[in-house]
């Protein structure tokens, strides 16, 4: 019998913890990942390297446990600062809380911690969702950063859909120039 190949024509090697650690580690200098998220990633390729060489699943997915759990005790995967660091640039690019719950809880950021790390931003540096909405009709242009007449009904279905309360875009669309944008912000 031959050895398996992988999608990439090669042959598929055994998920070892030496190449699991490895792997992560190369993870972890591309991307910024909670535990949850590297244990997804290193699982998925693991156990398709162990089925394609007929190795025990159960027994790849503890190593890849381990290893995570490694990783976790080295300092290399927070959670907490995974989520902060993320909500950060999420809010920054105009994203409102209630979507960066989300995407961190797609990412396996435990809700408490979400909720913290955003709680975290909106008292420390003032991040929260009227920044965000700011942010965001910036982008879109809404708001006191239209170009022209506009739609208010149009711009609120805008914001609205984008997923902020009804309160903030109103506040937003409303605002004529950028100081009075300032102003409500406080």
């Amino acid at each position: 019998m031959s050895p398996e190949r992988g999608r990439a024509g090669r042959l598929a090697k055994a998920p070892t913890p030496e190449r699991l650690r490895r792997r992560a580690l190369h993870y972890l200098e591309r991307f910024p990942s909670g535990e949850a998220n590297l244990r997804r990633v290193l699982r998925q390729r693991a156990l398709r390297e162990a089925a394609a060489l007929d190795l025990d699943s159960e027994a790849v997915a503890a190593t890849v446990d381990a290893v995570v759990a490694e990783m976790a005790g080295l300092g290399l995967v927070d959670d907490r600062a995974f989520a902060e660091g993320r909500a950060r640039s999420l809010l920054a690019k105009g994203r409102p809380p209630s979507r960066v719950r989300q995407t961190l809880r797609a990412k396996g950021i435990d809700p408490n911690t979400a909720r913290s790390a955003l709680d975290g931003l909106a008292e420390g540096e003032g991040l929260d969702e009227a920044r965000a909405a700011l942010a965001f009709a910036r982008r879109r242009r809404l708001g006191p950063y239209r170009k022209g007449e506009a739609d208010p009904g149009r711009e609120l279905a805008i914001l609205a859909r984008a997923g902020f309360t009804y309160a903030t875009a109103k506040r937003v669309v409303e605002a004529e120039d950028e100081a009075a944008v300032l102003d409500l912000e406080r």
